[in-house]
């Protein structure tokens, strides 16, 4: 309840809102495609246990590895931010 009279309250914010929920879109999407990759790589390796390892399954989990370190990137949202030097510079002369 009180999420809709917030809502109501401030319908300025509605456009950011959106935007974190397509960021959690694309975060769920990214984190589905890394599980799915590092159970077939996973899987595998566990078929293959007693011979060497086949190298397609260390490149999928080398690309595994690197779809969760693409999510891992987007859930720091200060990140994707600019910073802001001017502010800080003013904040620092005020003291």
């Amino acid at each position: 309840m009180s999420d809709i009279l917030e809502r109501l309250a401030h319908p300025e914010r509605e456009q950011e809102r959106r935007k974190m929920s397509r960021m959690l879109y694309i975060r769920n999407v990214l984190n589905s495609v890394f599980i799915l990759l590092s159970v077939i790589a996973m899987i595998g390796i566990g078929l293959s246990w007693g011979d060497v390892t086949p190298s397609w399954c260390l490149i999928i989990a080398l690309i595994a590895v690197i779809v969760k370190m693409a999510e891992a990137a987007l859930r720091m949202p200060s990140m994707l931010r600019k910073p802001q030097r001017h502010k800080r510079a003013v904040d620092d002369e005020e003291i």
